[in-house]
């Protein structure tokens, strides 16, 4: 429940099988979050990242709607579903907020399981506290097409989640040398077939491009 601890756990695994840089880092969508505070840790122990790579991660803490922007998307679903809009919003809300309490109690249970509530929800919690610092290394953003549900105005989307569609995800104001890549799929197809194949193919770029920028490691004694 604290991704600047996950990342250190995960980094003394690293390095038992690689004790120095340069590393090359990367994550799937969360896990990318996880890969960026890894890439800070090691800077700060003097080490190299030639790389890191995020598959379409977002910001941890999204901007959020105007108020503005909310109202337009409200006045779109009226419009388009009529009068029993209101009814339904009020429903899923009310469901929501049942859900989120029963996640908790799941959480809190004694009874043996794998815990899928309670990981999800220890991981949006450590996401919500992790503050995001400045990264001036290498940085790569492979993401599917903007798509958004609502366009709030023109150029301004807004997805399912009712968060933002930006270019960069928004981590171009943490990340100057971002470099950012667009693959076909969505946000779980670009991972699998056939979509992949693009995506590891401009992978495979990123990769031997930072290995032949990269400094030689010295051989191991």
């Amino acid at each position: 429940d604290d991704l600047v601890e996950a990342a250190r756990d995960y980094l003394a695994e690293v390095r038992v099988v690689q004790p120095h840089g340069p590393y090359l880092l990367g994550g799937f969508s969360g896990g990318g979050i996880t890969a960026f505070e890894m890439a800070r840790q090691l800077r700060a122990a003097g080490e190299e990242v030639a790389a890191l790579v995020l598959l379409d991660t977002p910001l941890p803490q999204r901007r959020a709607l105007t108020r503005e922007d909310r109202l337009a998307i409200q006045k779109m679903e009226l419009k388009a579903q009529g009068p029993g809009y209101l009814w339904r919003w009020a429903k899923n809300r009310v469901a929501w907020e049942i859900e989120k309490r029963r996640v908790k109690v799941d959480a809190e249970s004694d009874a043996p399981q794998f815990h899928n509530a309670a990981i999800e929800a220890a991981f949006y919690a450590a996401i919500a506290r992790y503050a995001v610092g400045p990264w001036d290394g290498p940085m790569t953003l492979f993401r599917p097409p903007l798509r958004g549900k609502w366009e709030v105005a023109p150029g301004r989307l807004v997805n399912e989640e009712r968060a933002y569609v930006l270019h960069d995800n928004d981590w171009g104001q943490y990340v100057p040398q971002l470099q950012v890549f667009e693959v076909p799929g969505d946000h779980d197809s670009m991972v699998l077939e056939p979509n992949v194949r693009v995506l590891a193919a401009r992978m495979r770029r990123v990769i031997e491009g930072a290995e032949r920028n990269a400094p030689r490691r010295e051989a191991a004694e």
